[in-house]
């Protein structure tokens, strides 16, 4: 499938990564024993590569968090934050794409997706730890952190997406997301057909 970014959507991919390296560096929890630090940067990750697609998820979720870790005086992370994180984003994006293509609601869709990406960064997080630190068990300390982190958001990233639909934002943004199934997609296309037609024999009939 071929991908356009027209300029509105480019800014807006510009403005998801900035928006992602804050709420990663904002709100964030040190973790002693990995070095690291539990964030809710993955809410805007998700949001971007649902929203906009895996492009979108891999360099808000690569760039965005990377230079969160470089802000936070956390250097030694930032080649595997930007590893863990774009695959993060372009896998949730790549698979929101597929869903959008079954009959499934696009929220349970974007849920479903959300939930894979951020048991990818948790997986992705604890080999990471276990060979810079050299220990496993080390390592799965900083798991129980990372499913939380993982949880809120999955959590946030829906309240976004339905704040966006409900603002109309994924209209004027040129959003992959819409909040419809296929099947309900379909459905609409084919009752706007049918009014169409309706409209045009109630023209010729007037004509004659």
């Amino acid at each position: 499938m071929k991908t356009k970014f027209s300029t509105k959507k480019l800014v807006t991919i510009a403005v998801l990564t900035a928006l992602t390296t804050v709420a990663t560096f904002a709100i964030k929890i040190p973790t002693v024993a990995t070095e690291g630090y539990v964030n809710v940067g993955d809410t805007v990750v998700m949001f971007a590569a649902i929203a906009l697609g895996p492009i979108a998820g891999f360099i808000a979720g690569g760039l965005g968090s990377c230079l969160a870790d470089l802000i936070s005086g956390y250097p030694h992370w930032i080649l595997p934050t930007f590893i863990i994180k774009g695959i993060e984003g372009l896998i949730v994006g790549l698979l929101f794409r597929l869903f959008k293509k079954t009959k499934l609601n696009e929220y349970v869709s974007a849920g479903i997706c959300a939930v894979i990406g951020a048991i990818l960064m948790i997986a992705g997080y604890f080999v990471a730890s276990t060979i810079m630190k050299g220990s496993a068990a080390v390592a799965l300390t900083g798991v129980p952190g990372n499913c939380l982190q993982g949880l809120f958001s999955v959590i946030l990233s829906e309240v976004l997406l339905v704040a966006a639909k409900k603002t109309k934002i994924t209209d004027k943004l040129e959003f992959d997301f819409c909040g419809k199934s296929q099947k309900d997609l379909k459905e609409e296309e084919n009752e706007a057909k049918v009014e169409e037609k309706s409209s045009d024999n109630d023209a010729d009939n007037k004509e004659e």
